[in-house]
């Protein structure tokens, strides 16, 4: 995030929401110099490319706001994916008190800029530059997980008669899933291993047998 360090000594500060989906990338300052008179909180909306958002809710609130008597002030960017509000609360720069904080949305999306306010009733602005939560690079291991999710992953079950009797011949691990076939009246089930088809007649578990892949 960029952050002036100039509002750090006004008390002004970014509240990071872990579950945001608007995070406040850049928190800007004008002084009075730098300000032209106006006396604003500007809200820029960005996408994940840096585009800019038209008509997303930006919102300014204020500590000791009455609810019954004033909502907060609610305001949508435009084509630009711009939007503004202008503020009249005094600061004091020695209580730091500044009452007003700003977010996009709703607080419970979005990370909060607090404390703005005028200092000394002197006429600054604070740009706030939102943009969606991006999500942290991949792990190699991770990319590795997401790859082989997009495949159909066979079934091992390692308590199967079949496997068994695999493993303790040494004949590799499985190459396909059970199946299942019939010969003459009675029902069997066969799977594919390394170096060898396993076989078993249905119910007769204790009886495995296999036989030795073609070609080798």
């Amino acid at each position: 995030m960029e952050f002036d360090p100039r509002l750090t000594a006004l008390g002004i500060s970014v509240e990071a929401n872990p579950n945001a989906s608007w995070v406040a990338n850049i928190v800007k300052y004008q002084d009075v110099n730098e300000a032209g008179g106006n006396h604003h909180i500007y809200f820029t909306v960005l996408d994940a490319a840096g585009k800019p958002v038209p008509g997303a809710t930006c919102v300014v609130d204020w500590v000791g706001r009455d609810p019954s008597e004033d909502p907060p002030t609610k305001v949508v960017t435009d084509t630009n994916g711009q939007t503004n509000v202008p503020i009249f609360a005094n600061l004091d720069i020695h209580l730091l008190n500044g009452p007003y904080f700003a977010f996009v949305e709703d607080q419970s999306k979005s990370d909060v800029v607090r404390g703005m306010g005028l200092p000394e009733k002197h006429h600054v602005n604070f740009l706030l530059t939102f943009g969606p939560r991006s999500e942290p690079p991949l792990t190699l291991e991770q990319k590795v997980i997401s790859v082989a999710k997009k495949f159909t992953w066979m079934p091992i079950n390692t308590d199967a008669a079949l496997y068994k009797f695999a493993q303790a011949q040494n004949l590799g691990y499985p190459q396909t899933d059970e199946f299942e076939f019939t010969f003459g009246d009675a029902g069997y089930i066969g799977q594919v291993f390394n170096l060898g088809i396993v076989y078993v007649k249905k119910g007769d578990w204790g009886n495995v047998k296999f036989v030795k892949k073609p070609g080798e």
